[in-house]
């Protein structure tokens, strides 16, 4: 009975203790952009950023005795926030703050007595636009939400905004993403990468292109053991790129195979963006990671015979292999034998049902600190920075989720999901027009927006869609995935490009990138269209595995 009670005492706690942390983490991050170098370097930019502070504030609290309407407060808030633009910048600062500022609000205006099917386009239209002039996707997602709140629904208490705050991170599975990305920040120092390519690279022996192969095996092996697709494609970039450009490997091909091998890094299993998705799909994370071997394996598979063709077409654009023996080779492996038995521990204790996601990212970030000490390459200094990365990009992805989750209120209580099921119906598409249609979406939204964003932001959207359509939510967690990487190598803000053209170090243009990639793009959107074909390469391991 006592167990009982706590039990009951524990479910019964006020909401507003877990809910005060949410708060307290978006006033801390509010006051960190107030009081940061650049706003403490001008002091009434400062002032007015306080005073808008102080504003909302008051508002918020029913403070005000004017009770301003929702126009009237963006009004006021807009014209400190200007004040502020003024002051911090000048006249251009002024302009493009006005430049963003009115339209949004006009269209919000103009379109509060509209029709649903209005509402919805305003909201696609306002999304791109922010995402268009740059503001970051989390102030784009958190002003559609607060907006929509002010001027489309009826009078909502901002208690909301708290409430939805903590369901987005309220999941036990997001326990799982700090782990990961600790494991992947710790290894990414250990030097793994260049003893994978340095095996890699010996075992591919005599084969034409053979250091282009080893890029695409070992980052398929780095991304298997870091998670991450930039931290594969800057760590590759700089073990790998330099080595084929001794090689006289065209610049195309170096970058545009590392770049592919980047990809690899949020669909072979750890995976972080799988981690996001399943809690929001309802689909278990373990699954996930199951569904994600066979196509990575086949990705590595595709992206090798797009360098085998690629090099037999055109010979200049890789030099042949030479011969290595045998007792060197496995030699070779003998670096890469731990960080394997430490992923193998990792994933098996999760296939065999041992251990939770969580639970299965401590072992591994154990793992990967006994490897890293013991092999002595992780001084304190890298593992402090180690910690900070961790700490920078779950914070990073929370604060997305909560972002995604405000702007989803306004969303699921007009009930547009329901709406854009109902409009796809009546087009009576088949599957494969369907289909086609979701590809070309995330390839336009991965022009401007990166892999996790995607995902969290048009989850809420497209899952009635995919829903109604009768599609297994296992086997789209696993394509979608798959979609929001190829954002990472497309122009004009594929990521990864960017990360590859800064650890080239001008040995290579973003141009010539971009155009490298090209054929590898072409195999991944093959490989998307094979899965569709045959869903079992996706959902017949875990199917096996239950």
């Amino acid at each position: 009975m006592t167990a009982e009670r706590e039990a009951g005492a524990f479910l019964n706690t006020p909401l507003w203790i877990p809910q005060s942390a949410a708060v307290a983490g978006l006033a801390g991050l509010v006051l960190a952009l107030a009081f940061s170098e650049d706003a403490r370097s001008n002091g009434p930019a400062l002032l007015s950023v306080i005073a808008a502070l102080v504003f909302a504030a008051l508002e918020a609290t029913d403070f005000l005795p004017l009770n301003p309407s929702p126009l009237q407060s963006v009004v006021c808030l807009g014209l400190l926030t200007a004040l502020g633009a003024a002051l911090s910048g000048g006249g251009p600062t002024l302009v493009v703050s006005g430049l963003i500022l009115v339209p949004v609000t006009s269209l919000f205006v103009l379109s509060e007595n509209a029709d649903l099917a209005l509402k919805s386009t305003s909201l696609i239209g306002i999304l791109f636009f922010l995402l268009f002039t740059g503001l970051p996707v989390v102030f784009s997602l958190l002003s559609i939400g607060i907006f929509a709140m002010m001027f489309w629904l009826p009078p909502v208490s901002l208690n909301t905004i708290g409430e939805r705050t903590w369901e987005a991170v309220n999941t036990f599975e997001l326990a799982a993403i700090p782990m990961f990305v600790l494991m992947g920040a710790v290894l990414v120092r250990s030097n793994a990468s260049s003893e994978m390519f340095t095996a890699a690279r010996t075992g591919m022996g005599r084969l034409r292109g053979s250091l282009a192969h080893a890029s695409i095996l070992a980052s398929g092996i780095f991304a298997a053991v870091s998670g991450s697709s930039l931290a594969t494609a800057a760590t590759m970039g700089r073990v790998a790129g330099p080595e084929m450009m001794r090689e006289g490997y065209r610049p195309e091909l170096a970058y545009g195979v590392l770049a592919a091998g980047g990809t690899l890094g949020i669909l072979i299993p750890p995976s972080i963006a799988m981690i996001v998705y399943g809690p929001m799909a309802g689909v278990p994370v373990t699954d996930l990671f199951m569904a994600g071997i066979i196509p990575g394996l086949l990705m590595i598979a595709a992206f090798s015979l797009v360098v085998l063709v690629w090099s037999t077409f055109d010979r200049s654009a890789a030099p042949g292999g030479l011969p290595v023996p045998l007792r060197e080779k496995l030699t070779a492996l003998k670096g890469v034998v731990p960080f394997l038995i430490l992923m193998t521990l990792v994933l098996g204790s999760l296939y065999a049902g041992f251990a939770t996601p969580t639970e299965a990212g401590a072992v591994g970030v154990l793992g990967a600190l006994l490897i890293s000490f013991a092999r002595k390459t992780l001084s304190l200094p890298q593992f402090i920075a180690a910690l900070e990365e961790a700490v920078m990009v779950t914070s990073f992805l929370l604060i997305i989720a909560v972002g995604a989750a405000v702007m989803s209120f306004p969303v699921d209580f007009l009930s547009m999901p329901q709406a854009l099921v109902t409009f796809v119906q009546s087009l009576d598409l088949s599957d494969i027009g369907l289909f086609i249609a979701i590809v070309v979406l995330y390839l336009i939204l991965g022009m401007f927006v990166e892999p996790i964003s995607m995902v969290l932001m048009t989850l809420p959207i497209i899952l009635p869609v995919i829903e109604a359509a009768g599609w297994d939510l296992l086997w789209f967690g696993i394509v979608l995935v798959m979609l929001v990487e190829i954002g990472l190598i497309t122009p004009p803000v594929g990521m990864i490009l960017y990360v590859l053209s800064g650890v080239s170090e001008g040995r290579v243009t973003l141009g010539q990138i971009s155009i490298g990639t090209l054929p590898f793009v072409g195999a991944f959107l093959a490989m998307v269209f094979l899965f569709f074909a045959l869903p079992d390469l996706v959902t017949f391991l875990p199917e096996v595995l239950r």
